[in-house]
């Protein structure tokens, strides 16, 4: 009987010495649930941000000026831009120290990294985890980064409005520089220098463009007749509230999803994937770095970034009183910037962001048909033939009859000529077998002017 008593109150302690363990590890596992989960977000943050921001934080195209030599290059076959992005950490880690010229000239020998737009400091030091108001105050943005092949300790920056000279012997710039010096500068593009017009002088170098494969035809990267995808995407859009979602399908060929009014998916007849979501409570956005981290989040989630494409455009927004910023991206395509034509008011790609919601989201991409390439190559006419042809003529004030014909461009223009390139302009009207012009873009002041590159008449005119 003593021996039962015995057995009973071991297994009574037993049991309560288990229930007491296992109630502390209850206890203990949300915190740690919670803390292995935040560290797997912030883990998360981190990775997207290393893997995919200087992929879209990149320069449209790298000018190099070394002796004789000049050209311009779309492409980056040896990550230059890569390799640059580790100089520039340490001119920003080590700006306090540094000699800072906030007026220098352009060195004479030279790589320049070009951005399509102003970048916001506060992108650069966010990602590379600098704190430093010095930098914010003195370059507030970034429009080219200037690389000198003969002094390895400095780095320029132009910020849109003057040029600021980094000097530091914790720079060095050296493997920079020999990669360059070794560039085969034979088979890349020629320029002409300080070409006249009518006694005026074009102040850019003028790309003698020879050759362009053209026509290059084009698709939209979604199949409006693909229900299945398409309904794929918006489930991953509505996620849980999907089964709550209208869906109509308009006159014009445009299919609608709509939760109540407040979140909307549209995906047009041309391609053009457009929403808005007015379902979170929004907080004004005052960090451009963290608002843009939210912006390639998204984007890598949702159908991801284009092959080869950049940062275009950071602007300010407004909704509702609530503050943020619109994010929009371009790309390239057979290593020419594409333009899209402006009367539809299309862009490859725009985010606005507001707080930690991204309450629009434009896309519009296309892809290479790569069944009706057939890499004929056209001769473009010359850019200056193009200007000339395009240039209005002086009235003779003797002669009221003599009316000239009217034109775009006038001679008081060629002087503030800011540059000439060579692209791909898609007018968007189909989503399949849309054949993309090739073009020459004028810019003076703030406008640019479109040409055709084979015809040499204007497309359009933009400011």
């Amino acid at each position: 009987m003593k021996q039962e008593r015995i057995k009973n109150i071991i297994l009574i302690s037993m049991v309560l010495v288990c229930v007491y363990l296992s109630s502390n590890v209850w206890l203990k596992l949300p915190d740690f649930i919670k803390y292995k989960g935040e560290t797997g977000e912030d883990t998360k943050q981190e990775e997207i941000a290393a893997a995919d921001i200087w992929d879209v934080v990149r320069p449209i195209k790298n000018v190099i000026k070394y002796k004789d030599n000049y050209t311009i290059t779309y492409s980056d076959e040896q990550d230059i831009w890569g390799k640059s992005v580790y100089v520039i950490n340490d001119a920003f880690n080590n700006f306090n120290a540094s000699s800072i010229n906030e007026s220098a000239a352009f060195p004479s020998q030279y790589l320049k990294f070009d951005f399509s737009t102003n970048i916001p400091v506060e992108i650069f030091l966010g990602q590379m985890k600098i704190e430093n108001k010095d930098i914010q105050f003195r370059i507030k943005n970034i429009k080219n980064i200037i690389i000198d092949l003969e002094n390895t300790n400095a780095i320029y920056i132009y910020n849109g409005e003057n040029t600021v000279k980094i000097e530091s012997s914790n720079i060095n710039t050296g493997e920079i520089s020999n990669i360059v010096k070794q560039f085969d500068f034979e088979n890349k593009t020629d320029y002409a220098f300080e070409q006249k017009i009518n006694g005026e002088t074009i102040q850019v170098p003028i790309p003698l463009e020879t050759t362009a494969q053209t026509p290059v035809f084009v698709q939209s990267e979604l199949d409006v007749f693909d229900t299945d995808t398409i309904n794929q995407i918006a489930k991953n859009y509505f996620k849980g509230r999907y089964d709550y979602v209208r869906k109509s399908v308009e006159v014009s060929g445009n299919t609608v999803f709509m939760y109540r009014t407040e979140k909307v998916l549209k995906i047009n007849s041309e391609g053009l994937l457009d929403f808005y979501d007015t379902t979170e409570e929004l907080e004004n956005s005052s960090d451009v770095y963290d608002s843009f981290i939210r912006a390639v989040e998204f984007t890598n989630e949702f159908l991801g970034f284009p092959k080869d494409g950049y940062l275009s455009g950071v602007e300010n927004i407004e909704y509702e009183g609530n503050y943020g910023f619109r994010y929009i991206f371009s790309y390239k395509i057979l290593e020419r910037p594409i333009l899209f034509s402006r009367v539809r008011e299309n862009s490859a790609l725009q985010i606005d962001v507001i707080g930690d919601s991204v309450i629009s989201y434009k896309r519009f991409i296309r892809d290479i048909d790569e069944f009706q390439m057939n890499e004929k190559i056209e001769t473009p006419i010359p850019a200056v033939d193009v200007i000339v042809s395009n240039l209005e003529e002086e009235s003779d004030p003797r002669n009221p009859e003599d009316i000239p014909e009217l034109k775009p461009l006038k001679r008081d223009m060629i002087k503030n000529i800011s540059n000439i390139y060579l692209g791909y302009f898609d007018i968007s009207r189909v989503s399949k077998d849309q054949a993309l012009r090739v073009v020459w873009v004028i810019e003076v002041g703030d406008k640019s002017y479109i040409f055709n590159a084979i015809t040499g008449k204007l497309i359009e005119e933009w400011q």
